[in-house]
C-alpha cells in the first residue's frame, strides 16, 4: 500500500507540474501579444510609466507551480520515507522457576519381625545318678554282693533301693581287703549319696552308709572323696556309732592324707 500511495503521489506531482508549467507559458504568451502590437504601432506613450506596467502573471503562476511540486515532492519524500517500526517491547524477564519443593524422604519399610525362633525341644531330664549302675565285670563277686546289686537294679521304689544299695556297700566293706570289693564298694558313693537325698526323712536314718563309704575311700587313697562323705553326714545330723563321730573321722582322714603325701 505504502509503494502504490507513493507512485500516485508522484504522479499528481508531476501532472500539476506541468499544468501549472503550461499555464504560465499560455499566460506569457498572451501578454506579450499585446505588448508587441503596442510596440509595433509606436502607440505608447512616453508618459506611460513603466513601474504601472503589471507583471505578468505566468511569474506568479511559476512560483506557485514551483512551489505546489516542491510541497508535492515534500509529502512524496514524506510518504516515501517508511514510517519506524515501533521498537519491540523488551520481553519480560522470565520468572525464576520455583524451586522444587524436596521430595519427601519414603518412609522406611518395617523391618520383618523376627521369626520366633523355634523352642528348645525341653532335654531329657536325666535319670538320678542313683539310677545309673556302674558298669563293670561283677563276675567276681559273691552271692551276697550279686543278690544285693539285683534287687538295687529292680527295686521300683526310692526307700527299696536304699536298702538294697546299702547292703551291696555293707558286703564290700567287709570284703575291703581285697582290691576289688573295696574299689567298687568306693565306686558306689555318688549313687548312695544322690539316692539318699530324695529320701522322705534322710535325717532319721542311720550314718552306717556315710561311715562304710568313707572307710572304703580312705583305704583306696581317695582322701578327698572321704572328706566330702564324712561332710554330707554331717549335714544331714547324722552319726557314725562311735564317741568322735564324722569330726574325729574328718580329723583321722586328713591325717592319713598328710601321711601319703610326704
Amino acid at each position: 500500500m505504502k509503494y502504490i500511495a507513493i507512485i500516485l503521489l508522484v504522479a499528481v506531482g508531476v501532472y500539476l507540474y506541468k499544468r501549472a508549467q503550461r499555464l504560465a507559458q499560455e499566460e506569457q504568451q498572451e501578454a506579450q501579444q499585446p505588448v508587441e502590437k503596442i510596440v509595433s504601432s509606436e502607440e505608447v506613450t512616453p508618459s506611460t510609466p513603466v513601474d504601472n506596467v503589471e507583471e505578468p502573471k505566468g511569474e506568479a503562476l511559476e512560483f506557485e507551480s514551483a512551489a505546489a511540486v516542491e510541497v508535492v515532492s515534500e509529502e512524496v519524500k514524506t510518504a516515501a520515507e517508511p514510517e519506524p517500526e515501533p521498537e519491540p517491547e523488551p520481553e519480560p524477564e522470565p520468572e525464576p522457576e520455583p524451586e522444587p519443593e524436596p521430595e519427601p524422604e519414603p518412609e522406611p519399610e518395617p523391618e520383618p519381625e523376627p521369626e520366633p525362633e523355634p523352642e528348645p525341644e525341653p532335654e531329657p531330664e536325666p535319670e538320678p545318678a542313683y539310677k545309673m549302675v556302674a558298669v563293670t565285670d561283677e563276675s567276681w563277686a559273691n552271692e551276697k554282693l550279686a543278690k544285693a546289686l539285683a534287687e538295687y537294679r529292680s527295686a521300683p521304689g526310692v526307700e527299696d533301693k536304699h536298702l538294697a544299695l546299702l547292703q551291696a556297700i555293707a558286703e564290700c566293706y567287709k570284703q575291703r581287703k581285697q582290691d576289688k570289693y573295696r574299689d567298687y564298694g568306693a565306686a558306689l558313693s555318688p549313687y548312695y549319696q544322690s539316692l539318699f537325698a530324695v529320701l522322705p526323712t534322710p535325717s532319721h536314718e542311720k550314718g552306717i552308709g556315710f561311715m562304710q563309704l568313707a572307710t572304703l575311700l580312705n583305704d583306696s587313697g581317695d582322701f578327698d572323696g572321704a572328706l566330702e562323705v564324712c561332710q554330707a553326714a554331717i549335714s544331714y545330723g547324722l552319726t557314725d556309732g562311735t564317741v568322735t563321730g564324722f569330726e574325729g573321722r574328718i580329723t583321722r582322714i586328713e591325717k592319713a592324707k598328710a601321711k601319703a603325701q610326704k
